[in-house]
């Protein structure tokens, strides 16, 4: 038999044998039900398959069970995939989310009031900043102090955040070229106003800085990352004078990669034998292209941010333990946590010994 209309939370409370307000506590995970109490409860519930009303449940508690989650770069796959990581670790305590892409420079720029506004008229619980820029900076005072924000692929030591550490990995990729004996080396870099643009040239520069070495601006390129972009970038560095004595390129994407990899056979050289090629971000191209790359959790990175907000918001006591596949750093400053995940270096086949 089909029950048509909506099932009422008394209708429940007097199938289980307990009061309303019992009801109202299990639901909203509240403590002093007991164990077999709240298990009968929960029966129930499935059984009549009771919804709560979102909105009579949001007054009550004053909690609207969203999160806003804001997006200050394009929509990129990467992005995507963390969205994904987010929604999926916050459905499962019931929240949804509501995107806020920002789409320009200006919008960017006044962030701390769109997230005031933004709480004052849907009262979001809190909410999740993605790629917040190397630049910007979030007015205190304008933002609610026990409203929860969380950055993902950003990091800043007032608010949790999870963050990819771009600069070691950017770091070792050039090592590994010098250690295969690279020494004239390319670089396509992406846009210096992403964090991780900025911060994988940031891990180049710290190479040669240490070393005591020169960068030949020549065969330095800062562009998107986009294959037209490498594509773009190796076909100018083509042009140089010394391009024969180039023997290596690291690209801060594998979509550049991808296109400096055109460009490379369209002018009748071959990687790994004439040029050899580094990516980033380990997608499927790169197993097409045979490519050492270096692997992001980023899926996980999301329900790593998701995890850190239900955490502030009290849903879950203490953060749970995780098993990964990668490294991991985890810090706590003043009551705010900071995961630190070590991109892995995938070794395939672009990459040949010299000597």
């Amino acid at each position: 038999m089909i029950n048509i209309g909506r099932i009422k939370i008394k209708e429940v409370a007097k199938k289980a044998g307990v009061g309303v307000g019992t009801v109202s506590r299990v639901l909203n995970k509240r403590e002093h039900v007991s164990s077999a109490t709240r298990e009968r409860v929960i029966e129930v519930i499935k059984e009549l398959d009771y919804q709560p009303h979102a909105i009579a449940r949001s007054l009550s508690s004053k909690k609207t069970n969203t999160i806003t989650v804001y997006l200050l770069q394009d929509f990129t796959g990467f992005r995507t995939n963390v969205i994904r990581g987010i929604q999926s670790e916050l459905r499962k305590f019931n929240f949804d989310i509501i995107l806020n892409c920002l789409d320009n420079a200006e919008e960017v720029k006044t962030l701390s009031k769109r997230i005031q506004n933004f709480y004052i008229q849907s009262k979001t619980d809190g909410c999740i900043i993605i790629s917040l820029l190397p630049e910007s900076k979030l007015k205190p005072d304008l933002i609610p102090k026990d409203y929860p924000i969380v950055l993902i692929d950003s990091q800043r030591d007032n608010l949790s955040s999870v963050y990819i550490d771009n600069v070691s990995a950017a770091y070792n990729a050039v090592n590994y070229l010098f250690q295969q004996g690279h020494r004239s080396i390319g670089y396509i870099m992406g846009v210096q106003s992403t964090t991780s643009g900025y911060e994988r040239l940031l891990g180049v520069n710290k190479f040669y800085q240490e070393k005591g070495i020169t960068l030949d601006n020549r065969f330095i390129s800062i562009d998107h990352f986009t294959f037209k972009a490498g594509n773009k970038a190796m076909k100018r560095f083509l042009l140089q004078e010394d391009t024969n004595s180039l023997t290596a390129i690291f690209a801060a994407s594998d979509y550049q990669a991808a296109g400096a990899e055109k460009a490379l056979r369209e002018a009748g050289l071959k990687v790994p034998n004439d040029v050899s090629l580094i990516g980033f971000d380990n997608n499927t191209l790169s197993e097409y292209l045979d490519l050492t790359t270096f692997s992001q959790p980023i899926y996980d990175m999301g329900v790593l941010g998701a995890k850190i907000m239900l955490r502030e918001l009290g849903c879950l006591e203490e953060f749970p333990k995780m098993k990964f596949n990668f490294d991991t750093k985890v810090e706590s400053k003043n009551d705010k946590v900071h995961i630190t995940l070590i991109p892995k270096m995938i070794f395939r086949k672009s990459v040949k010994k010299l000597g």
